[in-house]
């Protein structure tokens, strides 16, 4: 079984689900299919790259609006496999999970395979702690972690992370996960250095080529990318981690994670690769996220499962959930 390292267990003094009675299913669940990874995200690239094409060929304001909010989904799906890769659930061959992470997933989105594993780790171990930087980061920003609001303040924190104006505040954690600042840092290995420099002179020397060919639209589509992970994908990324953890009981284990049973729609954006079934990937780790939503069913049958985890039906029921607590 594909296990994270046993300090990534989470430390608080809860009631505990026991794992045992659902070892075997665990077991059958937790073997890492690459073929499944690799035909996963070729589709996703595919769909990039089909949709960057079109916006240029088409070249039309309103393609481009489409190509941006397509591109945020997909950068969401990616992030998602990036958190599947830090757990070593992409390949079997950790080299191959960690180098095929860092130059189709991670890099692409700024970010490093390895320094985002050692945050998320702690997360895992020191879940909704002073100790957990993903929650440290949510209080000093207090935008997002501070529920109830006013339908007012709700409706404004929404509008400022759909149009990027909070963006800058997620260098709280993005610091720590950005190869370019932490170059010479010991948790960014030589490997992943050596992939890191020649993935960029690849990607400038596309860029060189594309300007030569057809600077404007060029431009445009350098603009649209970055345009949607400032944005949409800001909000959408908000939406996903706020549901996660924040406004749970806290009171058992399984309460003190959420999972969400998403719209079709909210599942495209937000939710893409299992990533609402936060609690499953909590108990087991060793899930690949395309085999979490059969791990929910499963769990469904446990009478103390389905009695005492907190699951939210959609993400907008998250956000009535938080409003409505005192």
């Amino acid at each position: 079984m594909n296990q994270a390292p046993l300090d990534a267990e989470s430390k608080r003094d809860l009631a505990r689900f026991p794992r045992t009675r659902h070892a075997e299913l665990v077991r059958s669940l937790s073997v890492v299919n690459g073929y499944r990874t690799t035909a996963y995200l070729m589709f996703q690239w595919a769909v990039i790259v089909a949709s960057l094409a079109s916006a240029a060929y088409l070249d039309h304001w309103f393609v481009y609006l489409l190509t941006l909010l397509i591109l945020a989904s997909r950068m969401q799906a990616l992030g998602v496999m990036l958190h599947d890769g830090a757990h070593w659930l992409l390949y079997r061959n950790r080299k191959i999970n960690d180098a095929v992470c860092d130059l189709f997933i991670a890099f692409p989105l700024g970010m490093s395979t390895t320094l985002y594993r050692k945050t998320h780790f702690r997360h895992h171990r020191y879940t909704n702690t002073s100790e957990d930087q993903d929650l440290a980061a949510q209080k000093e920003e207090h935008e997002w972690y501070e529920w109830p609001k006013s339908r007012r303040a709700c409706a404004w924190v929404l509008f400022r992370s759909t149009f990027g104006l909070n963006t800058h505040r997620a260098w709280i954690l993005y610091k720590h996960w950005a190869p370019w600042n932490n170059f010479r840092s010991p948790d960014f290995p030589k490997q992943s250095r050596v992939l890191y420099i020649l993935s960029m002179i690849g990607v400038y020397g596309f860029f060189a080529w594309a300007f030569q060919a057809n600077p404007r639209v060029t431009l445009i589509l350098m603009a649209v990318y970055m345009t949607s992970g400032y944005t949409i994908l800001n909000l959408i990324n908000r939406l996903r981690a706020t549901a996660e953890h924040l406004g749970t009981p806290g009171t058992h284990e399984l309460n003190d994670t959420r999972t969400v049973l998403p719209s079709l729609v909210e599942r495209f954006f937000i939710a893409p690769y299992g990533v609402n079934f936060h609690l499953e990937h909590h108990l087991f780790p060793s899930v690949p996220g395309y085999r979490l939503g059969r791990l929910h069913r499963e769990l469904m049958k446990d009478d103390e499962f389905r009695r005492e985890a907190h699951i939210t039906k959609r993400y907008t029921g998250v956000i009535r959930e938080l409003m409505a607590q005192r």
